[in-house]
């Protein structure tokens, strides 16, 4: 059955890529809205310190349609599906990829919703859509992004501010295990016991000043917790520039007694064509519950490929260093990620760093090869763990 089901895929795919740009083009010259999507592999494998390794490669495929603009009234929807080619547990549980990777089937109507635009750049919609500011996060990592279920408005150019904000009934995750990539109550998102009202979020971002970036936001995570947050960045010369992050937790309604503070100060530094970003972030209190595992998280921490360190745990006081460039000729994008973790004396963890490595390489107009790997150690036991991925995405 698993050879049967990887030849049916395998032969999709390559039909597809045949196609696929062939057929959407003149569908969308037709002026009856616009289809996007891709096809596309994700492959990974993990080996941790307790012994634990996995493997399993998928096959997703993601269609998005948007209709013209009647009005100022509009419409859009995008379907992912993935299914399982290969897997270390096939054949031996109803979810094969699930385990360690959570690189599993997922089947969801991720994006459904209807688009009011006014006042010539606001916008007001409702349904499910994909949220990516400073609460919320894409964070299109395996097959499909995070998505909410919500109603939500725009408010742009309003003096020298933008506005965001709205309030959201459940969401989808970002990881391919279990029931986590379908849409759930904000309860099962935060690990609570009960259901909750939702939560209710705004934003508002200050555009006055060209060398001045920043962000106020506040999410109420009904009986769980509010966050409150700052984000600013300010450009010190052409190729130098200051971030600095904060955020504050306390809990709400009957959820349990909850505070936290994160801190975050960076420099940017550009050297001849390499980006270079290095700064401290650290966790003051209790662990954050707004992290890259319930709404996502909008600081560089954000995207490591292990999370091996405890980033985000109460107490936990990072220090890291990135490097992004783009090599003019290849058009290759590579990107590496240094980071080091000391944890507080009682927590329960153990102080950790992690190296990741990432290479994206287009080829051709639609098709992307994206490698990525990461490596760890944990001081103490003195284990170390791995982290390999492999993407190859056809856009049409």
């Amino acid at each position: 059955m698993k050879q049967k089901t990887t030849c049916i895929l395998a032969a999709t795919l390559a039909a597809s890529f045949a196609t696929a740009e062939s057929v959407v083009k003149p569908l969308n010259e037709k002026g009856f809205g616009t289809l996007s999507g891709r096809l596309q592999s994700v492959s990974m494998y993990r080996d941790y310190d307790n012994g634990a390794n996995a493997y399993s490669t998928t096959l997703g495929f993601l269609l998005k349609y948007t209709s013209p603009d009647l009005s100022g009234w509009s419409l859009g929807a995008a379907y992912n599906g993935a299914g399982v080619l290969d897997s270390m547990d096939y054949g031996k549980t109803a979810n094969p990829g699930d385990y360690l990777v959570s690189n599993g089937r997922i089947h969801v109507l991720n994006e459904a919703y209807v688009n009011y635009t006014f006042l010539e750049y606001s916008s007001a919609s409702v349904g499910r859509q994909i949220n990516n500011a400073e609460v919320f996060r894409a964070d299109d990592i395996r097959q499909k992004s995070r998505s909410i279920t919500a109603l939500q408005a725009r408010f742009n150019d309003i003096g020298h501010w933008r506005f965001a904000g709205g309030h959201a009934i459940e969401q989808s995750g970002i990881l391919d295990a279990g029931d986590r990539w379908k849409f759930r109550n904000y309860g099962e998102i935060f690990g609570k016991s009960y259901d909750t009202d939702g939560m209710t979020w705004g934003e508002a971002a200050y555009t006055g000043m060209e060398e001045l970036d920043i962000a106020l936001f506040d999410a109420a995570a009904w009986d769980v917790a509010n966050l409150f947050g700052i984000r600013a960045g300010y450009t010190l010369s052409e190729k130098t520039s200051l971030l600095g992050y904060y955020r504050n937790e306390f809990n709400l309604g009957r959820a349990a007694t909850h505070h936290a503070d994160a801190l975050g100060l960076s420099v940017v530094q550009r050297v001849g064509k390499v980006r270079v970003e290095g700064g401290y972030f650290g966790v003051y209190g209790d662990g954050l519950q707004f992290n890259p595992f319930t709404t996502g998280f909008n600081h560089a921490l954000g995207t490591s490929l292990m999370f091996y360190t405890d980033t985000f745990a109460g107490g936990a006081d990072s220090f890291y260093l990135k490097a992004t460039t783009r090599l003019e000729r290849s058009e290759t994008i590579l990107y590496t990620l240094l980071q080091y973790t000391k944890q507080n004396d009682l927590a329960a963890l153990n102080s950790a760093g992690e190296l990741d490595l990432i290479v994206k390489q287009p080829v051709g107009e639609n098709m992307t090869v994206c490698g990525k790997a990461g490596l760890g150690y944990q001081d103490g036991p003195n284990t170390p763990a791995g982290d390999f991925r492999l993407f190859l995405t056809y856009a049409f």
